[in-house]
């Protein structure tokens, strides 16, 4: 057994804990949300939350620069039912058409961000201050139209806040049915772990697709030359530092062993039918999975070998889940 099996317990240091911080916004951005825009109707009322917010901003705006008052009421209702219709129809519009290949809450947002910028800057650009001054024959502020500073100040206080209060109130809303959804088929899952006493019989590793590798266990290199883990004896991989700390049960007894690479290459020379990574730090064999819960945004799976739970990131989740649904079937 290695000597650096202590390392995971030395304390993060602040760098690391702002990466794990970043890493964590990442994966948060990176969840799939293949069922938008076609959810419900709840989208519309989050559209007519923000055309509310930009009304409300854009009137507190001239009450503060001190327009007319009948500049005050009738400029934000279609200040904001313009920019809100274009905002709609851009999002929407793109989002169908456009296809992405996955669709995630940061492919959604920079696309509704794309859509808020472009709908100001149309209903700014193209004359709507002017038209508005000539049906109320009020005087057309000129800072809507002067320097960038003073558009970007404006945009930011009549239509970003706005529009980031409406978008993650959405936001919320898809992540809370799709967690009911992802709750249903964990409890699924742990319905079949119970029902097999919560053991995955051991077998061989049958591989059928030609790009699998053709062996049965994993040569690994340690302080006493080159030892074979076989594939069912492999718990899980995890990353520490710059080493794969690889986990694995021989004649009886969970060892530990560090070996200088990256996760990929690791799962490289292992079978991807019973092998995934769940997490940026973790790959597991799905054949030892005993359990999972969902904690927050992210999942939680208790491994064989392990002395708790290990970290699942959801984005992965629509890789690793329907593998081990298969190995459970």
């Amino acid at each position: 057994m290695s000597s650096e099996t202590n390392r995971a317990n030395q304390p993060m240091s602040t760098v690391q804990k702002s990466r794990s911080i970043f890493r964590d916004i990442a994966d948060y951005l990176k969840t799939r949300m293949d069922d938008y825009p076609n959810r419900s109707s709840f989208r519309i009322t989050v559209y007519l939350l923000e055309g509310i917010l930009i009304g409300l901003s854009t009137y507190l705006w001239l009450e503060y620069a001190q327009m007319g008052k009948l500049y005050h009421w009738l400029f934000p209702i279609i200040v904001s039912s313009a920019i809100v219709g274009v905002h709609y129809t851009i999002t929407e519009t793109v989002y169908k058409f456009w296809k992405p290949s996955k669709k995630t809450l940061g492919i959604f947002w920079m696309i509704s961000f794309a859509g808020i910028v472009m709908s100001f800057l149309l209903v700014y650009l193209t004359g709507i201050c002017g038209f508005v001054c000539q049906i109320t024959g009020s005087y057309c502020p000129a800072i809507w139209h002067t320097s960038p500073p003073d558009t970007i100040a404006v945009f930011f206080k009549t239509a970003v806040l706005p529009w980031v209060i409406s978008i993650s109130w959405l936001t919320q809303a898809i992540l809370k049915k799709e967690m009911a959804k992802e709750l249903a088929n964990i409890k699924q899952i742990n319905a079949s772990l119970d029902q097999k006493k919560l053991e995955i019989k051991s077998q061989r590793v049958t591989i059928n697709d030609e790009s699998e590798k053709h062996s049965d266990s994993l040569g690994v290199p340690s302080k006493d030359g080159i030892i074979k883990i076989a594939f069912v004896d492999l718990y899980f991989i995890a990353v520490e530092d710059h080493y794969c700390k690889f986990v694995f049960n021989r004649k009886g007894k969970i060892y530990n062993e560090y070996v200088r690479l990256s996760l990929k290459e690791a799962l490289a020379n292992l079978p991807s039918s019973h092998f995934a990574q769940v997490h940026r730090s973790y790959a597991v064999n799905l054949q030892h999975v005993k359990h999972i819960k969902k904690e927050g945004q992210a999942y939680q799976l208790f491994i064989e070998g392990s002395d708790d739970f290990l970290p699942a990131s959801r984005h992965r989740a629509h890789t690793f889940l329907p593998k081990l649904r298969g190995i459970l079937n």
